[in-house]
């Protein structure tokens, strides 16, 4: 039912916001004009603002998307050994989907900018083909945030920054041990563009725990201190890559992921995702995944 509330909450969000989610929250400032939309970020950021006049306005904040059908090259079966039946395994077939929604809190903190935004977002992978194991949801991931978003406008030699972010960021995957993973950290966002090309950096510090309570103490040796994803638009079609690495000269691990929407019926588009490394999802943070998926995209990046 919930999954349900949010797919219509995010069509919603869709018909009055035709220009859907990404990563970075948008400041919205109802009384501060921005200019003449020329960009997709400049559309982006005109609907949101139109849409912030809503009261309990609910607004894309990732991509969301249903990927029905998936293929996973190395499933991770080592980490449920002993929690399964030895002939229990993973199949190579998932369905994955994401959803991500946020809300303004408070807007215009700081004169005519600055927006308050809490974040919800939910990455879930489910073996809907493994009637053998009785098809579970094999990892959920949570992930609320809380982040301060600012109208920048600055340029430098045709590179524009239209808006930055920066907030408390929590993800787990709401398990017990031996399969809890969970961390916290304080994430920024610094989208760039020229033209239909965009480039976010998205630095990250992880918030110390005591080393008794810190049930995964390696996180960053996989995920590294931050990404970097590179958006092109090509009329209809977007095509993106996210790239993180822990930048070791010894044991260097790291994820790319390449991402493809485009046009399908009105607002519907298709989705192809292609992910290889460490971290797709919290429990397989050191597991290396090789995956690659189809399916749609309800709310894309720009």
């Amino acid at each position: 039912m919930m999954v349900m509330l949010l797919f219509a909450a995010l069509q919603t969000g869709q018909a009055d916001c035709a220009s859907p989610g990404t990563q970075p929250g948008l400041p919205l400032s109802p009384e501060r004009e921005l200019p003449a939309a020329t960009t997709a970020l400049h559309k982006r950021m005109q609907q949101e603002q139109q849409a912030s006049g809503l009261l309990f306005s609910i607004l894309p904040h990732k991509s969301n998307y249903l990927l029905p059908v998936t293929y996973n090259t190395s499933p991770n079966n080592n980490a449920y050994n002993g929690l399964t039946d030895s002939n229990e395994t993973l199949d190579n077939l998932e369905v994955k989907f994401q959803l991500s929604i946020k809300t303004p809190l408070w807007e215009n903190i700081f004169g005519d900018n600055g927006t308050l935004y809490a974040a919800y977002s939910q990455l879930a992978f489910w073996q809907a083909y493994n009637s053998k194991i009785s098809a579970p949801f094999r990892e959920i991931n949570f992930e609320p945030e809380l982040f301060l978003a600012f109208n920048t406008g600055y340029e430098f030699y045709g590179v524009t920054s239209q808006v930055m972010s920066i907030g408390f960021n929590h993800q787990s995957n709401g398990r017990s041990k031996p399969l809890s993973r969970s961390w916290n950290r304080i994430v920024a966002t610094f989208p760039f563009s020229r033209g239909d090309t965009y480039i976010v950096l998205k630095p990250w510090f992880r918030i110390p725990e005591a080393a008794q309570d810190d049930e995964n103490p390696h996180m960053e040796k996989y995920y590294g201190y931050g990404e970097l994803q590179l958006l092109q638009k090509i009329r209809e079609h977007t095509l993106t890559l996210m790239l993180r690495n822990n930048l070791r000269t010894s044991g260097n691990k790291g994820a790319v992921q390449l991402d493809w929407s485009f046009p399908l019926h009105k607002k519907l588009k298709g989705y192809v995702q292609y992910f290889n490394g460490y971290g797709e999802s919290l429990v397989d943070y050191n597991h290396h995944t090789n995956r690659i998926g189809i399916g749609v995209m309800l709310t894309d990046w720009l």
